[in-house]
Protein backbone atom coordinates (compact mmCIF):
# COMPACT_ATOMS: atom_id res chain seq x y z
CA UNK A 1 0.00 0.00 0.00
CA UNK A 2 1.94 3.25 -0.87
CA UNK A 3 -0.64 6.77 -0.67
CA UNK A 4 -2.41 6.16 2.50
CA UNK A 5 -4.06 9.13 4.86
CA UNK A 6 -3.27 8.79 9.09
CA UNK A 7 -5.93 8.03 11.48
CA UNK A 8 -8.94 10.19 11.15
CA UNK A 9 -11.32 9.89 14.13
CA UNK A 10 -15.02 9.20 13.51
CA UNK A 11 -17.04 11.58 14.59
CA UNK A 12 -19.53 11.26 17.78
CA UNK A 13 -22.04 8.36 18.73
CA UNK A 14 -25.26 9.29 18.01
CA UNK A 15 -28.69 7.04 18.20
CA UNK A 16 -30.01 5.89 15.22
CA UNK A 17 -33.94 5.52 14.20
CA UNK A 18 -33.58 2.10 14.68
CA UNK A 19 -32.64 2.75 18.73
CA UNK A 20 -35.34 5.64 18.65
CA UNK A 21 -38.45 3.23 17.50
CA UNK A 22 -37.38 0.46 20.04
CA UNK A 23 -37.70 2.96 22.50
CA UNK A 24 -40.78 4.60 21.76
CA UNK A 25 -42.65 1.37 20.98
CA UNK A 26 -41.38 0.09 24.15
CA UNK A 27 -42.43 2.79 26.08
CA UNK A 28 -45.81 3.13 24.01
CA UNK A 29 -46.58 -0.39 24.93
CA UNK A 30 -45.67 -0.18 28.53
CA UNK A 31 -47.76 2.73 29.12
CA UNK A 32 -50.86 1.35 27.49
CA UNK A 33 -50.00 -2.37 29.51
CA UNK A 34 -50.83 0.37 32.15
CA UNK A 35 -53.10 2.74 31.79
CA UNK A 36 -55.70 -0.27 29.69
CA UNK A 37 -54.65 -2.96 32.24
CA UNK A 38 -53.48 -5.03 29.18
CA UNK A 39 -50.83 -7.68 29.91
CA UNK A 40 -50.59 -8.89 26.35
CA UNK A 41 -49.41 -4.88 25.37
CA UNK A 42 -46.35 -5.45 27.78
CA UNK A 43 -45.54 -8.82 26.57
CA UNK A 44 -44.98 -7.31 23.12
CA UNK A 45 -43.39 -4.03 24.43
CA UNK A 46 -41.26 -6.19 27.00
CA UNK A 47 -38.47 -7.25 23.87
CA UNK A 48 -38.62 -3.73 22.63
CA UNK A 49 -37.28 -2.51 26.01
CA UNK A 50 -35.19 -5.44 26.77
CA UNK A 51 -33.03 -4.56 23.30
CA UNK A 52 -33.42 -0.63 23.80
CA UNK A 53 -31.76 -0.96 27.72
CA UNK A 54 -29.31 -3.96 26.33
CA UNK A 55 -28.05 -1.41 23.70
CA UNK A 56 -27.42 1.66 25.71
CA UNK A 57 -25.87 0.03 28.66
CA UNK A 58 -23.53 -1.51 25.82
CA UNK A 59 -23.03 1.78 23.99
CA UNK A 60 -19.10 2.41 22.94
CA UNK A 61 -17.80 4.93 25.03
CA UNK A 62 -15.10 6.09 22.74
CA UNK A 63 -14.56 7.08 18.82
CA UNK A 64 -13.51 5.32 16.33
CA UNK A 65 -10.65 5.25 14.06
CA UNK A 66 -10.24 5.73 10.41
CA UNK A 67 -6.95 4.98 8.20
CA UNK A 68 -7.16 4.35 4.44
CA UNK A 69 -4.78 2.81 2.03
CA UNK A 70 -4.81 2.83 -1.81
CA UNK A 71 -2.82 -0.41 -3.57
CA UNK A 72 -1.52 1.36 -6.97
CA UNK A 73 -2.69 4.81 -8.07
CA UNK A 74 -1.29 4.52 -11.18
CA UNK A 75 -2.20 1.45 -13.45
CA UNK A 76 -2.50 0.08 -16.69
CA UNK A 77 -5.75 -0.12 -18.83
CA UNK A 78 -7.71 -3.49 -17.28
CA UNK A 79 -5.57 -3.86 -14.47
CA UNK A 80 -6.83 -4.05 -10.83
CA UNK A 81 -6.12 -2.76 -7.45
CA UNK A 82 -7.94 -1.81 -3.97
CA UNK A 83 -9.10 0.36 -1.58
CA UNK A 84 -8.47 -0.60 2.03
CA UNK A 85 -9.60 0.65 5.05
CA UNK A 86 -8.63 0.23 8.03
CA UNK A 87 -11.24 0.74 11.06
CA UNK A 88 -10.49 0.80 14.97
CA UNK A 89 -13.43 -0.31 16.38
CA UNK A 90 -13.94 0.61 20.53
CA UNK A 91 -15.61 -1.80 22.58
CA UNK A 92 -19.08 -1.85 21.99
CA UNK A 93 -19.00 -1.41 18.32
CA UNK A 94 -19.42 -4.54 16.09
CA UNK A 95 -19.53 -3.24 11.82
CA UNK A 96 -18.09 -1.25 9.55
CA UNK A 97 -19.21 -0.06 6.47
CA UNK A 98 -16.84 1.09 3.48
CA UNK A 99 -18.79 2.68 0.66
CA UNK A 100 -16.18 3.91 -2.40
CA UNK A 101 -17.73 6.58 -4.77
CA UNK A 102 -18.99 5.77 -8.41
CA UNK A 103 -16.48 7.18 -10.84
CA UNK A 104 -16.07 7.22 -14.31
CA UNK A 105 -14.80 3.97 -16.53
CA UNK A 106 -13.98 2.30 -12.82
CA UNK A 107 -15.47 -1.44 -12.19
CA UNK A 108 -15.86 -2.00 -8.34
CA UNK A 109 -15.69 -5.83 -6.95
CA UNK A 110 -18.16 -5.93 -4.64
CA UNK A 111 -20.39 -3.75 -6.72
CA UNK A 112 -21.24 -0.23 -6.14
CA UNK A 113 -18.46 -0.08 -3.87
CA UNK A 114 -19.66 -1.02 -0.72
CA UNK A 115 -18.79 -3.82 1.97
CA UNK A 116 -18.48 -4.56 5.13
CA UNK A 117 -16.30 -5.94 8.04
CA UNK A 118 -17.35 -7.19 11.66
CA UNK A 119 -16.12 -7.50 15.24
CA UNK A 120 -15.65 -11.51 14.24
CA UNK A 121 -13.04 -10.09 11.57
CA UNK A 122 -11.04 -7.88 14.14
CA UNK A 123 -7.58 -8.29 14.72
CA UNK A 124 -6.40 -6.43 17.61
CA UNK A 125 -9.33 -4.20 17.45
CA UNK A 126 -8.52 -3.33 14.11
CA UNK A 127 -10.91 -4.48 10.92
CA UNK A 128 -10.24 -4.56 7.41
CA UNK A 129 -13.09 -2.78 4.74
CA UNK A 130 -11.24 -3.97 1.56
CA UNK A 131 -12.94 -2.83 -1.93
CA UNK A 132 -11.55 -4.36 -5.20
CA UNK A 133 -11.41 -1.74 -8.33
CA UNK A 134 -10.54 -1.86 -11.92
CA UNK A 135 -9.92 1.04 -14.41
CA UNK A 136 -11.31 0.12 -18.20
CA UNK A 137 -10.00 3.39 -20.16
CA UNK A 138 -6.64 5.26 -20.16
CA UNK A 139 -6.97 8.88 -18.55
CA UNK A 140 -6.60 10.63 -15.25
CA UNK A 141 -9.75 10.51 -13.07
CA UNK A 142 -11.19 11.04 -9.33
CA UNK A 143 -10.96 8.17 -7.15
CA UNK A 144 -13.69 8.07 -4.19
CA UNK A 145 -13.36 9.65 -1.93
CA UNK A 146 -14.23 6.77 0.80
CA UNK A 147 -17.26 6.68 3.12
CA UNK A 148 -16.82 4.81 6.10
CA UNK A 149 -19.85 3.86 8.91
CA UNK A 150 -19.29 2.00 12.27
CA UNK A 151 -22.12 1.37 13.89
CA UNK A 152 -22.59 -0.72 17.80
CA UNK A 153 -24.80 -3.77 18.72
CA UNK A 154 -27.96 -4.23 17.61
CA UNK A 155 -27.41 -1.36 15.39
CA UNK A 156 -28.42 1.05 17.75
CA UNK A 157 -25.73 4.10 17.61
CA UNK A 158 -24.02 4.85 14.77
CA UNK A 159 -20.62 7.09 14.20
CA UNK A 160 -20.27 8.38 10.65
CA UNK A 161 -20.24 8.20 7.68
CA UNK A 162 -17.11 10.32 7.29
CA UNK A 163 -15.20 10.56 3.77
CA UNK A 164 -11.89 9.98 4.20
CA UNK A 165 -9.76 12.23 1.30
CA UNK A 166 -9.46 11.08 -2.45
CA UNK A 167 -7.32 9.67 -5.28
CA UNK A 168 -6.22 10.66 -8.60
CA UNK A 169 -6.19 7.42 -10.52
CA UNK A 170 -4.03 7.86 -13.70
CA UNK A 171 -4.80 4.91 -16.05
CA UNK A 172 -1.80 4.53 -18.65
CA UNK A 173 -3.15 3.12 -22.06
CA UNK A 174 -1.90 -0.65 -22.50
CA UNK A 175 0.03 -0.56 -25.70
CA UNK A 176 -1.26 -2.61 -28.60
CA UNK A 177 0.90 -5.41 -30.32
CA UNK A 178 3.53 -3.27 -32.51
CA UNK A 179 6.68 -5.00 -34.47
CA UNK A 180 8.79 -3.41 -37.27
CA UNK A 181 11.57 -4.94 -39.00
CA UNK A 182 12.23 -2.78 -41.87
CA UNK A 183 15.41 -0.28 -41.19
CA UNK A 184 14.81 3.19 -40.50
CA UNK A 185 15.45 5.72 -42.97
CA UNK A 186 17.39 8.36 -41.49
CA UNK A 187 19.45 7.33 -38.44
CA UNK A 188 21.54 10.25 -37.17
CA UNK A 189 22.65 9.00 -33.33
CA UNK A 190 26.02 7.63 -31.60
CA UNK A 191 24.67 4.22 -31.01
CA UNK A 192 21.88 2.29 -31.74
CA UNK A 193 20.11 -0.56 -33.66
CA UNK A 194 19.79 1.20 -37.02
CA UNK A 195 22.01 0.81 -40.04
CA UNK A 196 23.75 4.05 -41.21
CA UNK A 197 24.25 5.90 -44.50
CA UNK A 198 28.04 5.80 -43.63
CA UNK A 199 30.57 3.28 -42.43
CA UNK A 200 31.53 3.30 -39.04
CA UNK A 201 32.08 0.83 -36.37
CA UNK A 202 29.12 -1.35 -36.83
CA UNK A 203 28.14 -5.21 -37.59
CA UNK A 204 27.13 -4.76 -41.47
CA UNK A 205 29.44 -5.71 -44.40
CA UNK A 206 30.03 -2.56 -46.29
CA UNK A 207 33.08 -3.42 -48.33
CA UNK A 208 36.67 -4.78 -48.74
CA UNK A 209 39.75 -2.35 -48.53
CA UNK A 210 43.30 -2.11 -48.23
CA UNK A 211 44.60 -1.62 -44.55
CA UNK A 212 44.87 1.66 -42.93
CA UNK A 213 46.57 3.33 -40.20
CA UNK A 214 44.18 2.79 -37.12
CA UNK A 215 42.16 -0.05 -38.33
CA UNK A 216 41.98 -3.24 -35.90
CA UNK A 217 43.47 -6.34 -36.58
CA UNK A 218 40.48 -8.31 -36.10
CA UNK A 219 39.18 -6.52 -39.14
CA UNK A 220 41.85 -8.16 -41.62
CA UNK A 221 40.41 -10.35 -44.40
CA UNK A 222 42.95 -12.81 -44.78
CA UNK A 223 41.88 -14.99 -47.64
CA UNK A 224 42.18 -11.36 -49.98
CA UNK A 225 45.39 -10.13 -48.06
CA UNK A 226 46.86 -13.80 -49.00
CA UNK A 227 45.61 -13.53 -52.63
CA UNK A 228 46.75 -9.88 -52.98
CA UNK A 229 49.96 -9.91 -51.46
CA UNK A 230 48.78 -6.66 -49.41
CA UNK A 231 46.60 -6.21 -46.00
CA UNK A 232 42.62 -5.65 -46.44
CA UNK A 233 39.85 -5.02 -43.99
CA UNK A 234 36.01 -5.60 -43.92
CA UNK A 235 34.56 -2.04 -43.61
CA UNK A 236 31.27 -2.02 -41.82
CA UNK A 237 28.53 0.54 -41.93
CA UNK A 238 27.84 2.42 -38.45
CA UNK A 239 25.22 1.56 -36.02
CA UNK A 240 23.31 4.65 -35.11
CA UNK A 241 19.87 5.43 -33.50
CA UNK A 242 16.97 7.24 -34.68
CA UNK A 243 14.60 10.49 -33.40
CA UNK A 244 10.90 9.34 -34.20
CA UNK A 245 8.42 11.80 -33.02
CA UNK A 246 5.14 10.64 -32.28
CA UNK A 247 2.20 13.58 -33.29
CA UNK A 248 -1.01 12.64 -31.86
CA UNK A 249 -4.00 13.94 -33.18
CA UNK A 250 -6.68 14.59 -30.29
CA UNK A 251 -8.38 16.95 -32.26
CA UNK A 252 -11.57 14.46 -31.85
CA UNK A 253 -12.99 11.35 -30.28
CA UNK A 254 -14.73 9.37 -32.51
CA UNK A 255 -16.95 5.96 -31.64
CA UNK A 256 -18.81 4.84 -28.25
CA UNK A 257 -16.46 5.00 -24.76
CA UNK A 258 -16.67 1.52 -23.73
CA UNK A 259 -13.09 0.80 -22.47
CA UNK A 260 -10.68 -2.01 -23.00
CA UNK A 261 -13.27 -4.39 -23.25
CA UNK A 262 -15.63 -2.94 -25.69
CA UNK A 263 -15.03 -1.53 -29.29
CA UNK A 264 -12.05 1.55 -29.75
CA UNK A 265 -12.62 5.15 -30.21
CA UNK A 266 -10.45 6.59 -33.11
CA UNK A 267 -8.49 8.13 -30.21
CA UNK A 268 -8.16 4.94 -28.56
CA UNK A 269 -6.79 3.16 -31.48
CA UNK A 270 -4.32 6.69 -31.92
CA UNK A 271 -3.01 6.48 -27.80
CA UNK A 272 -2.69 2.52 -27.63
CA UNK A 273 -1.16 2.60 -31.13
CA UNK A 274 1.07 5.81 -29.93
CA UNK A 275 2.42 3.40 -26.79
CA UNK A 276 2.91 0.51 -28.45
CA UNK A 277 5.24 2.24 -31.13
CA UNK A 278 7.17 4.00 -28.29
CA UNK A 279 8.42 1.33 -26.44
CA UNK A 280 9.06 -0.63 -29.35
CA UNK A 281 11.62 2.22 -30.32
CA UNK A 282 12.74 2.94 -26.77
CA UNK A 283 13.44 -0.49 -26.72
CA UNK A 284 15.52 -1.19 -29.14
CA UNK A 285 17.72 1.87 -28.30
CA UNK A 286 15.87 4.93 -30.58
CA UNK A 287 15.30 7.96 -29.22
CA UNK A 288 11.14 9.29 -28.94
CA UNK A 289 9.57 12.46 -28.58
CA UNK A 290 6.08 13.18 -28.37
CA UNK A 291 3.56 15.89 -30.61
CA UNK A 292 -0.10 16.47 -29.49
CA UNK A 293 -2.28 18.66 -31.21
CA UNK A 294 -5.87 19.45 -30.69
CA UNK A 295 -5.33 19.25 -26.61
CA UNK A 296 -4.94 21.63 -24.15
CA UNK A 297 -2.16 21.06 -21.52
CA UNK A 298 -0.33 18.69 -22.55
CA UNK A 299 3.64 20.15 -23.72
CA UNK A 300 5.06 18.71 -26.30
CA UNK A 301 7.66 16.04 -24.52
CA UNK A 302 10.95 16.26 -25.67
CA UNK A 303 13.22 13.29 -27.01
CA UNK A 304 14.18 10.78 -24.70
CA UNK A 305 15.71 6.99 -24.37
CA UNK A 306 14.94 4.08 -22.09
CA UNK A 307 12.19 2.84 -19.66
CA UNK A 308 12.12 6.19 -17.48
CA UNK A 309 11.54 8.01 -20.72
CA UNK A 310 8.73 5.04 -22.16
CA UNK A 311 6.78 5.92 -18.55
CA UNK A 312 6.86 9.82 -18.97
CA UNK A 313 5.13 9.10 -22.60
CA UNK A 314 2.15 7.36 -21.16
CA UNK A 315 1.59 9.60 -18.44
CA UNK A 316 1.56 12.15 -20.56
CA UNK A 317 -0.93 10.31 -23.14
CA UNK A 318 -3.11 9.55 -20.29
CA UNK A 319 -3.44 13.05 -19.66
CA UNK A 320 -4.63 14.12 -22.97
CA UNK A 321 -8.12 15.00 -23.25
CA UNK A 322 -9.83 15.23 -26.59
CA UNK A 323 -10.99 18.28 -28.75
CA UNK A 324 -10.16 20.86 -25.53
CA UNK A 325 -7.77 23.29 -28.09
CA UNK A 326 -9.71 23.55 -31.14
CA UNK A 327 -8.03 26.38 -32.81
CA UNK A 328 -4.36 24.79 -32.39
CA UNK A 329 -2.66 25.13 -35.59
CA UNK A 330 -0.16 22.85 -35.25
CA UNK A 331 2.69 25.33 -34.90
CA UNK A 332 4.27 24.50 -31.02
CA UNK A 333 3.98 20.66 -31.82
CA UNK A 334 5.74 21.23 -34.87
CA UNK A 335 8.60 23.94 -34.21
CA UNK A 336 12.06 22.65 -33.82
CA UNK A 337 12.02 19.13 -35.40
CA UNK A 338 15.00 18.31 -37.37
CA UNK A 339 15.81 17.61 -40.88
CA UNK A 340 16.86 13.74 -39.72
CA UNK A 341 13.26 12.71 -37.91
CA UNK A 342 10.90 10.50 -38.73
CA UNK A 343 7.57 12.39 -37.87
CA UNK A 344 4.99 9.08 -37.46
CA UNK A 345 1.47 11.31 -37.38
CA UNK A 346 -1.78 8.97 -35.59
CA UNK A 347 -4.43 10.62 -36.45
CA UNK A 348 -8.21 9.42 -37.87
CA UNK A 349 -7.84 12.03 -40.77
CA UNK A 350 -11.30 13.40 -39.81
CA UNK A 351 -10.51 17.04 -39.00
CA UNK A 352 -9.43 19.31 -41.70
CA UNK A 353 -7.13 21.33 -39.82
CA UNK A 354 -4.83 18.08 -38.98
CA UNK A 355 -4.23 17.33 -42.81
CA UNK A 356 -3.23 21.26 -43.41
CA UNK A 357 -0.96 20.55 -40.42
CA UNK A 358 0.61 17.35 -42.17
CA UNK A 359 0.78 19.33 -45.80
CA UNK A 360 2.87 21.79 -43.94
CA UNK A 361 5.33 18.84 -42.64
CA UNK A 362 6.15 17.37 -45.96
CA UNK A 363 6.49 20.68 -47.57
CA UNK A 364 9.18 21.41 -44.79
CA UNK A 365 10.49 18.53 -46.28
CA UNK A 366 10.45 16.29 -43.40
CA UNK A 367 9.89 12.34 -43.35
CA UNK A 368 6.68 12.34 -42.57
CA UNK A 369 4.31 9.00 -42.26
CA UNK A 370 0.87 9.49 -41.59
CA UNK A 371 -0.85 6.37 -39.18
CA UNK A 372 -4.56 6.03 -39.73
CA UNK A 373 -6.13 5.67 -36.77
CA UNK A 374 -9.76 5.17 -37.62
CA UNK A 375 -11.91 2.13 -36.18
CA UNK A 376 -13.53 0.32 -39.24
CA UNK A 377 -16.55 -0.53 -37.13
CA UNK A 378 -17.67 3.39 -37.65
CA UNK A 379 -17.76 2.72 -41.33
CA UNK A 380 -19.72 -0.30 -40.51
CA UNK A 381 -22.41 0.21 -38.49
CA UNK A 382 -25.56 0.66 -39.80
CA UNK A 383 -28.01 0.68 -36.45
CA UNK A 384 -28.90 4.07 -37.63
CA UNK A 385 -29.47 5.26 -41.41
CA UNK A 386 -28.93 8.81 -41.10
CA UNK A 387 -25.70 8.64 -39.56
CA UNK A 388 -24.58 5.68 -41.77
CA UNK A 389 -25.33 8.14 -44.37
CA UNK A 390 -23.28 10.72 -43.01
CA UNK A 391 -20.01 8.63 -42.35
CA UNK A 392 -20.77 7.46 -45.91
CA UNK A 393 -20.44 11.20 -46.99
CA UNK A 394 -17.37 12.32 -44.78
CA UNK A 395 -15.61 9.12 -45.96
CA UNK A 396 -15.58 10.53 -49.84
CA UNK A 397 -14.56 13.67 -48.30
CA UNK A 398 -11.66 12.06 -46.41
CA UNK A 399 -10.62 9.64 -49.39
CA UNK A 400 -10.41 12.95 -51.34
CA UNK A 401 -7.68 14.18 -48.47
CA UNK A 402 -5.79 11.22 -48.14
CA UNK A 403 -5.41 11.27 -51.82
CA UNK A 404 -3.99 14.81 -51.93
CA UNK A 405 -1.32 14.20 -48.62
CA UNK A 406 -0.30 10.63 -51.01
CA UNK A 407 0.29 13.28 -54.42
CA UNK A 408 2.59 15.35 -52.11
CA UNK A 409 4.66 12.39 -51.29
CA UNK A 410 3.06 11.45 -48.19
CA UNK A 411 2.28 8.16 -47.06
CA UNK A 412 -0.29 7.13 -45.53
CA UNK A 413 -1.50 3.79 -44.24
CA UNK A 414 -4.22 1.61 -41.61
CA UNK A 415 -2.65 0.86 -38.72
CA UNK A 416 -2.81 -2.92 -38.25
CA UNK A 417 -0.55 -3.14 -35.16
CA UNK A 418 2.60 -5.11 -36.35
CA UNK A 419 4.16 -5.00 -39.38
CA UNK A 420 2.22 -1.61 -40.14
CA UNK A 421 4.95 0.23 -41.35
CA UNK A 422 7.61 -1.71 -43.00
CA UNK A 423 6.85 -1.75 -46.04
CA UNK A 424 6.44 2.09 -46.40
CA UNK A 425 10.10 2.68 -44.08
CA UNK A 426 11.51 0.07 -46.55
CA UNK A 427 10.32 2.50 -49.69
CA UNK A 428 11.27 5.90 -47.55
CA UNK A 429 15.02 3.59 -46.84
CA UNK A 430 15.30 2.73 -50.72
CA UNK A 431 14.66 6.35 -51.70
CA UNK A 432 16.91 8.16 -49.14
CA UNK A 433 19.77 5.82 -50.64
CA UNK A 434 18.85 6.57 -54.59
CA UNK A 435 20.76 8.74 -56.51
CA UNK A 436 19.79 12.46 -57.45
CA UNK A 437 20.10 15.04 -59.37
CA UNK A 438 22.07 17.59 -58.34
CA UNK A 439 23.16 21.42 -60.08
CA UNK A 440 26.94 21.75 -60.72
Amino acid sequence: MRPRTGPVELPPWRPTAAHFRAVVLGAVGAAAAVVLRRPDALVLATPFLVVATWAWLVRPSRLAALESAVGHTSVREGEASRWVSTVTLPEGAEDAVLTLAPSLFVEYDPPLGATAAGIEEAVDGRVRAEVRFRSTRWGVRPLGPASAMVVSAWGAYRSGPVESEGRMLTTLPYPATFDLVAPMPHPEGLVGPSRSSRPGNGSEFNSLRPFQVGDRLRRIHWPVSLRTGTLHVSSTYGDEDSHVVLLVDAFSDLGPREGVDGRPTSLDVTVRAAGAMAQHHLAAGDRVSLRVVGAASVPPLRMGAGRAHLRRVLETLATISPATERRDDGERATSGLGAGALVIVLSPLVDPAMVDIVARLGARGLTTVVLDTMPDHLWEDESDPFASIAWRIRRLTRRTEVLRLQEAGIPVVPWRGPASLDQVLRDISRRARAPRLARR
